[in-house]
């Protein structure tokens, strides 16, 4: 790191503002691409849900995810930048292999569905962190509209985590 980069807060080296800016872009791209990706992908794994709570969810999270992405798209004009896409190859192996597992000929339909509410939970936590990253960048940017979006974007990602956790614990306790 050069000095221009740092400046020493109780001795340890603090970003600049460019430096913060450019990690919260990293990163805002990451979770547009997965936000993307999902709005493409997860009404074909809905439809193997033999649940209807869990379509119905799972339907519920893509027109969530479309206001997501809407939000996200108002911070690239906020900071004055446009979406770098990205591989997000990681997430898009989650995603098969929710798709794989919804549809697997060796586990029961409620099976099946637990799987899938396994895979949902984990791309919820990831959104979460995600999205918490990002709030926590924009709590020391200049403009406070960046943080509000990304605190409602947060708030989403959490309800419909907390939503997947209770649709499955009814298919563990009946």
């Amino acid at each position: 790191m050069t000095k221009s980069n740092t400046q020493l807060f109780n001795n340890h080296p603090k970003l600049s503002q460019e430096s913060l800016k450019k990690v919260f872009l990293v990163q805002l791209n990451n979770i547009y691409c997965i936000k993307n990706y999902l709005v493409e992908n997860l009404p074909a794994i809905a439809e193997t849900a033999s649940f209807q709570n869990l379509k119905s969810a799972i339907f519920e999270g893509i027109e969530e995810i479309s206001a997501q992405i809407l939000r996200m798209n108002e911070i690239y004009r906020l900071i004055g930048e446009t979406y770098s896409p990205d591989q997000c190859a990681g997430i898009k192996g989650l995603v098969s292999e929710a798709y794989r597992s919804g549809k697997s000929p060796d586990m029961s339909d409620l099976e099946a569905d637990l799987m899938l509410l396994y895979h949902m939970n984990m791309l919820e936590s990831m959104e979460i962190s995600s999205f918490t990253a990002l709030h926590d960048i924009a709590d020391s940017l200049p403009d406070d509209e960046l943080s509000i979006l990304l605190k409602q974007n947060l708030d989403i990602a959490k309800d419909n985590k907390e939503l997947y956790e209770l649709i499955s614990k009814e298919y563990i306790r009946g």
